[in-house]
């Protein structure tokens, strides 16, 4: 039986820093990944911050381009262009991001497993044991002194460890159509649109365009009404076979350590609240993970109560922006198509795109939100956000 001191379940970007990380530190590493290849198959806008490839020390090959200008449409095709003082995010190639993580952990020495399907995890008073197999692989069982699950929206195991899962989630679809060059990076609002979250259009490699939308159901139907309503002479071509539908957790879980075990990324809620992306806060977290994980290594200890350490970090990083992003996109899901308009109308005369000018982080917008509804006159739909996020923005702090 092969035996490593920590084996992550999952290979995405915050499972991968993490073996990557902790591989770095000296211990042994294995990423046991289902799929037959890394990346394979992602649904992801692939926008990312710019600071991400500094902060976490990733590679910029799988920038595809830049994000400077955005364009703002409503369900009425009323439309908003924003533009900042510089590039603050861009569009990667999410295959070959998550390619460029696997190959920083396997140069640090992790090992990673792919097509390894795990079946179940038993946790020991010495060690783990996982076991493998699927439909054309051979059972396995490897053992470690810990797990560390990252295995995205699948929270089988989460639920076997009695740790926590996520208690909400949005649905998302996505498809790429072909466009003429030129199209700006769009996001559209609106009930009739995407209700409870927000649409988008991000152009990728000429000619190419990546459409997709979050909402709280139904994501299929709303994507085809998001095509018939902008995009209306793409639908004689498009398949709509080709649209990929993907669950994304949002909000706080209640438990993200035990004995043995940890989870990370969106299997622990660390996704932004306000737009479902997940990158960030999964490199963020991978790096606490690893820092604990290995003072436990250390140690000579993987118990709940030094593995809580990594929970009490986490959530000091990044509570405040889940819990502010969450409430502040629920609330505005109850806007009316006409309020929104509204909305628009105020944003173009209230000095309000200055303040996103001068206040807007993409990674980190809590801040930006309360200062937001401070700013917006106090309109009836807009009262109780207000009073709302300065109680939590109090609370947090």
């Amino acid at each position: 039986m092969d035996r490593f001191d920590v084996a992550v379940i999952g290979g995405g970007p915050s499972g991968l820093h993490a073996a990557f990380l902790l591989a770095e530190k000296g211990l042994k590493v294995l990423v046991a990944e289902q799929k037959r290849e890394i990346g394979s198959d992602v649904i992801c806008t692939g926008i990312v911050g710019k600071e991400i490839f500094q902060e976490f020390s990733i590679p910029s090959d799988p920038v595809i381009r830049d994000i400077q200008i955005v364009k703002v449409v409503s369900s009425s095709g009323n439309s908003l262009h924003y533009q900042h003082p510089s590039s603050f995010a861009c569009i990667v190639d999410r295959k070959m991001f998550d390619q460029a993580l696997a190959e920083k952990a396997r140069a640090a020495g992790a090992e990673i497993a792919l097509g390894t399907c795990v079946r179940d995890v038993t946790l020991g008073r010495d060690g783990v044991e996982i076991e493998t197999g699927g439909l054309d692989a051979p059972a396995r069982t490897f053992a470690a002194r810990m797990v560390i699950l990252a295995t995205g929206i699948d929270h089988r195991l989460n639920k076997k460890l009695g740790l926590g899962v996520p208690d909400d989630h949005l649905l998302g679809a996505q498809a790429e159509i072909e466009i003429s060059n030129g199209a700006a990076a769009t996001i559209f609002i609106g009930k009739s649109v995407a209700p409870g979250a927000f649409a988008w259009a991000v152009p990728t490699v000429e000619g190419r365009l990546r459409l997709g939308l979050v909402t709280s159901r139904e994501p299929r139907a709303w994507f085809l009404n998001l095509m018939k309503k902008f995009y209306p002479d793409k639908m004689d071509e498009f398949r709509p076979e080709s649209i990929q539908i993907k669950a994304i957790a949002q909000g706080l879980v209640s438990r993200t350590y035990g004995d043995r075990v940890i989870t990370l990324g969106e299997t622990a809620g660390q996704v932004k609240t306000t737009t479902g992306g997940g990158i960030y806060f999964g490199l963020l977290c991978s790096r606490i993970a690893a820092d604990v994980v290995h003072h436990c290594h250390q140690a000579g200890s993987f118990s709940a109560q030094g593995l809580s350490a990594y929970e009490k970090a986490w959530r000091e990083a990044i509570q405040r922006e889940i819990v502010v992003g969450h409430y502040a996109r629920r609330i505005f899901s109850l806007f009316s198509d006409a309020q929104i308009e509204r909305l628009f109308d105020l944003v173009k005369t209230d000095g309000i795109i200055p303040l996103v000018q001068a206040k807007g982080q993409f990674d980190w917008q809590s801040g930006l939100l309360i200062e937001l509804a401070k700013k917006v006159p106090p309109l009836s739909y807009f009262s109780d956000i207000r009073k709302k996020l300065d109680l939590f923005d109090r609370f947090l702090s």
